[in-house]
């Protein structure tokens, strides 16, 4: 039997596209639906397929193909196209005739039976390779998905170690790190334990060094202040003799001729300045003079004005007059202040004692000027005494004039002469500042004190008044104590002299400042000496 493969479907691309023609080049007249036997008519996946019927009549001509045919067809490689192509049958169309004809002859003879079980197995083939197909196809894919798969996990693994080991990277270098800086920290940390030891120790050599020297210069100062306590001593067991009063008249006129020196030379040559002096002048006067009436128990404070007051004084050192004008005013200003506040309140003498300390320091010209002033207002921190029964007596002794001509009353002119002497007693027993007592000498020495006592107690007793012991109880109660720290026995022996003697020798005229002082005296003996509170930071 010999069949083409266009002739095995129901129509073929060319009867498809001539279909509507009439005619066409290649068209041969429709074969009769009679003359094929159709295979697979219900199947639906696969093109209907239609073999030609065989007649009894048409006799089967075996034909051979050309020996070209038959080179080309031998040189196929079947095998590789199709993987049933050892199951097939090899059917090899015979060559047409013509153009014009349709029939074909089998190239070999075959039996109908012989072609439908043809037709099946090679139907059977087909199904059989597509399913190996198919089921190879499956089993590539899901070994392609396998591989994708594994290769996947194994990128996922490859991701997941390479970022676990960068975490542990990390990690290591935050470690790296931290113990770096803790290693910093820990060294720096001994670094500064060990610079802190260092100071610890110098300052320690430092203060042991510096208490050294200072108990030697407290050393040295017990034995001159003893030395002088001896001298003094020994000045007041040879009794009035002792006292040089004409000497000291003559310091007393020294210093009221020293006000009339600064009237003369100060005041009224500044009067007659040039406009543009007295005006800064006139500034600097009434910024100073408020400063005194600031003053409170606190160091801070203290240090504050102090300095404000150093830093106006120093403007006017260019012009000598100028200097001179504004020193001769803070030393009245620190005597009206001692007159008026200090006798109101004697503690307040303390800081007011310490800045006037440190002025004189700082201004040695200061110290003439203040102490004019002192003896001019009170005689007494001399040690001077005149009688009163004179116009000319009271004016030396400092008793002032009301302003009807009549002379102050006799309480007023004790509390005025007693808050003077306040202020006059604390600047004595002021130590100096640390940084001066080994540069400077003590512009107003614990001496002066001695000097006070001892020439009132040598003072005759028909001179003595109620003042006396008013300023006597008054220095009692400023410098006793560092008195006595200062000249130890000989002070007692003083102390003991002037509480006790002294107050003796005038009890008939019963004094209400010797009562005072006697009980001072008491108190001393059962308790102790006290002194004014010390001041706050």
């Amino acid at each position: 039997m010999r069949f083409v493969f266009d002739e095995l479907y129901q129509f073929s691309d060319d009867e498809e596209k001539y279909e509507n023609d009439e005619s066409s080049p290649c068209s041969t007249p429709e074969p009769s639906p009679a003359d094929f036997t159709f295979v697979n008519e219900v199947e639906e996946d696969i093109p209907r397929l239609k073999l030609p019927r065989q007649s009894s009549s048409v006799e089967l001509v075996s034909e051979k193909l050309d020996p070209e045919s038959e080179q080309l067809l031998s040189q196929l490689n079947l095998h590789s196209k199709l993987s049933f192509a050892d199951e097939l049958p090899i059917i090899i169309p015979n060559s047409r005739n013509n153009n014009n004809s349709m029939s074909r002859k089998p190239d070999i003879s075959m039996a109908p039976q012989e072609a439908a079980y043809g037709t099946a197995t090679l139907l059977s083939t087909l199904q059989e390779s597509l399913a190996s197909k198919m089921n190879k196809l499956e089993i590539d894919n899901r070994a392609q998905f396998q591989s994708v798969k594994r290769a996947k996990e194994t990128a996922q693994e490859e991701r997941r170690r390479k970022e676990e080991a960068e975490l542990k990277r990390k990690k290591e270098m935050e470690i790296k790190e931290q113990e770096a800086r803790e290693a910093q920290r820990r060294q720096l940390e001994l670094e500064r334990q060990q610079r802190e030891e260092e100071l610890r120790l110098k300052k320690e050599r430092d203060e042991k060094e510096r208490m050294a020297k200072k108990a030697l210069e407290q050393e040295e100062t017990r034995r001159r202040q003893a030395e002088e306590a001896k001298k003094l001593e020994e000045q007041a067991i040879r009794g009035k003799a002792v006292t040089d009063f004409k000497a000291i008249e003559k310091t007393f006129r020294h210093y009221k001729d020293k006000i009339a020196s600064i009237k003369k030379d100060i005041v009224e040559p500044v009067k007659k300045m040039d406009v543009n002096m007295r005006n800064i002048i006139s500034r600097h006067k009434r910024k100073i003079n408020p400063k005194f009436g600031q003053l409170t128990n606190s160091n801070s404070q203290l240090q504050s004005i102090q300095g404000e007051l150093f830093n106006l004084i120093d403007q006017t050192r260019e012009n000598n007059l100028a200097y001179l004008w504004v020193l001769n005013f803070i030393a009245k200003a620190l005597v009206h202040q001692s007159e008026t506040e200090v006798r109101v309140k004697p503690q307040s003498a303390l800081p007011l004692g310490r800045l006037a300390l440190s002025l004189l320091i700082k201004y040695p010209e200061l110290k003439e000027l203040l102490m004019a002033r002192w003896v001019k207002k009170c005689p007494f921190v001399i040690g001077y005494t005149c009688k009163i029964d004179t116009e000319q007596g009271r004016q030396n002794m400092g008793w002032k004039r009301s302003s009807d001509q009549k002379w102050e009353e006799d309480t007023s002119y004790d509390e005025r002469m007693g808050g003077i002497v306040t202020l006059f007693a604390v600047m004595t027993r002021l130590p100096l500042p640390s940084e001066f007592i080994n540069t400077t000498v003590h512009p107003l020495s614990i001496s002066h004190s001695w000097h006070l006592l001892a020439r009132i107690s040598n003072t005759p007793t028909n001179l003595l008044t109620n003042t006396h012991f008013i300023v006597l109880g008054s220095w009692w109660d400023a410098a006793a104590l560092q008195f006595y720290e200062a000249y130890g026995n000989q002070a007692a022996k003083l102390l003991q002299l002037v509480g006790d003697n002294l107050t003796s020798a005038v009890s008939e005229h019963k004094y209400a400042g010797a009562a005072r002082l006697r009980i001072l005296m008491e108190e001393w003996q059962l308790s102790g000496l006290q002194s004014f509170p010390e001041m706050a930071a």
